[in-house]
């Protein structure tokens, strides 16, 4: 069990009246855990980041945690890092007009700044890199990355599909790859006219089992109806799938790739060229080395005739 490291705060419209039932996310950067709990009546709240319930995977010394509150047209976001022989951290926060909460999928935003030796604006006002910028630069890589290859790097994504059926075919193709899991394939015997598709009435359509009436490829997708009693006929959406895509972990490249993407995306900030300088004179509309090395890299997850490699 970690040892107790308390998060005080207290938050304030800038008038100075304190909030009461507003939502506060603390999110530890290094394990990119989050907790959200609403305030008091006199605007405080407090979290624990050594408590499993809150932050499983606990603190260490030298990680980073961000504090963000909304309310209404009012916002806060701050960051903080664990330094030796304290164990709390007290604010009293006032809301201003700030960008909101999000959060990568891809990578944390610690990784983030030890891939290029870098500090929190907190810790570094001169050169240090704002949390909350940095954060909303990498989700707009991380969709870019995955619209390319049209495929998902995280668990979180969900699927339904409907497939075009011939009652000669046996043998069909899921575009959402990688599979994690199918929850419903089915198939029914009406016709377009009788059954126009699964949510119109599901009663009509005969759910298969894994196995037993059906086996799938979870790298390719492709699907292979093996019970003839429940094969499907020559229609428009005669085959129902749904599902989970993605993968469970990040492969090392496709994280390696996002890190320096949102470097790069961040290179025309004057905070970034002031902290990398070796880069401020770059010609970002020439990285021919990075356009070649992202083509090489998402060219892995590349799918016959699926996403386009637009660098």
């Amino acid at each position: 069990m970690a040892s107790p490291y308390s998060v005080a705060l207290k938050i304030q419209y800038p008038s100075g009246t304190n909030l009461n039932n507003v939502n506060v996310t603390v999110r530890n950067e290094a394990t990119n855990e989050s907790k959200t709990l609403a305030t008091n009546s006199s605007g405080e709240v407090m979290f624990n980041l050594g408590q499993a319930s809150q932050f499983p995977s606990g603190w260490a010394v030298g990680h980073i945690f961000s504090y963000i509150v909304s309310y209404t047209a009012f916002e806060f976001s701050g960051s903080h890092t664990i330094v030796s022989g304290k164990a709390t951290f007290t604010r009293t926060v006032v809301l201003i007009s700030v960008p909101t909460a999000p959060s990568l999928r891809l990578f944390k935003p610690q990784e983030f700044l030890d891939f290029f030796n870098l500090k929190i604006y907190e810790d570094d006002q001169a050169n240090g890199i704002k949390m909350q910028q940095l954060v909303r630069i990498g989700e707009g890589v991380e969709l870019g990355i995955e619209n390319n290859v049209d495929t998902k790097f995280d668990s979180t994504y969900t699927f339904t599909e409907l497939i075009d059926t011939n009652g000669h075919d046996d043998i069909y193709l899921i575009s959402k790859i990688p599979i994690l899991s199918l929850t419903t394939v089915a198939t029914t015997q009406n016709d377009e006219g009788t059954t126009p598709d699964y949510d119109n009435n599901i009663a009509e359509w005969t759910s298969l089992t894994d196995g037993t009436d059906y086996t799938y490829n979870a790298e390719t997708g492709r699907l292979q109806i093996t019970n003839g009693s429940y094969m499907p006929i020559t229609r428009k959406n005669g085959l129902y799938v749904a599902g989970t895509y993605g993968r469970t972990t990040v492969p090392v490249d496709i994280k390696t790739l996002a890190i320096l993407e949102t470097g790069l995306m961040m290179l025309g900030a004057s905070f970034i060229k002031a902290t990398l300088p070796e880069f401020a004179d770059v010609d970002t509309k020439n990285l021919t080395w990075f356009k070649n090395y992202r083509t090489a890299v998402l060219g892995h997850y590349m799918s016959d005739g699926v996403g386009t490699l637009n660098t």
